[in-house]
């Protein structure tokens, strides 16, 4: 089989890095929803300082993500290019809902300069421009309230952060569970695993390709 080389060091670094930062901060902030029925930190107070740091540590490594995509100029893999919008997610949504499950090939085939199909690229800007932001923002402002009391007053108050902050965590939590599946969809279940780490997608013979 040809390969492709899709990620960089850093990227894989960066990756692997935030995988386990969201996981351990879904499992804190399960903890300290449900402190009676979830004890993986300890006590609540702990898990609450967990979430706290891991938290920080996130805000740093959304930054590193930033820095590295915009001056190695990998942001390139974020545009969508000509007939990627229409038809485009038409065809990859329906690759995702019936033809992955009859064998049919992958309508967008990932290169080195373009690794995302449509709806991974909508997705991804969704998450990491949109939802990161505002999971970090809400963070930060409910971890030191009183260094943007005039922020908080001018929105509505701690509640409405943290209601924001627990929507972005729902749906954080969601594309973490989808993104684990779909990762599971390509020619063999391990093979696009095996591509975050090595850096190098093996081609597959008939065309198929994970989200």
């Amino acid at each position: 089989m040809a390969k492709l080389y899709l990620h960089t060091l850093p990227e894989r670094i960066w990756h692997g890095t935030h995988a386990v930062l969201v996981l351990l901060l879904i499992l804190s902030g399960i903890q300290i929803h449900w402190p009676d029925h979830f004890a993986l930190f300890g006590s609540f107070s702990s898990a609450i300082a967990w979430h706290n740091a891991l938290g920080l540590l996130l805000v740093a490594d959304f930054l590193f993500w930033l820095a590295y995509t915009l001056i190695s100029k990998r942001i390139i893999h974020y545009r969508f290019r000509k007939g990627e919008i229409h038809p485009g997610m038409a065809l990859q949504a329906r690759y995702y809902l019936y033809d992955i499950f009859v064998h049919k090939p992958h309508p967008y085939a990932p290169t080195e300069d373009n690794k995302f199909n449509p709806l991974q690229k909508a997705a991804y800007i969704l998450k990491m421009f949109v939802w990161m932001p505002l999971l970090l923002a809400s963070g930060l402002i409910y971890l030191f309230p009183s260094f943007f009391a005039p922020l908080v007053s001018l929105i509505g108050g701690l509640k409405v952060v943290a209601t924001v902050h627990y929507i972005m965590a729902i749906l954080f939590t969601s594309m973490y569970i989808g993104h684990i599946y779909l990762a599971t969809t390509g020619h063999t279940v391990l093979a696009e695993f095996k591509t975050v780490v090595s850096g190098y997608r093996e081609e597959d013979p008939e065309g198929a390709e994970n989200a």
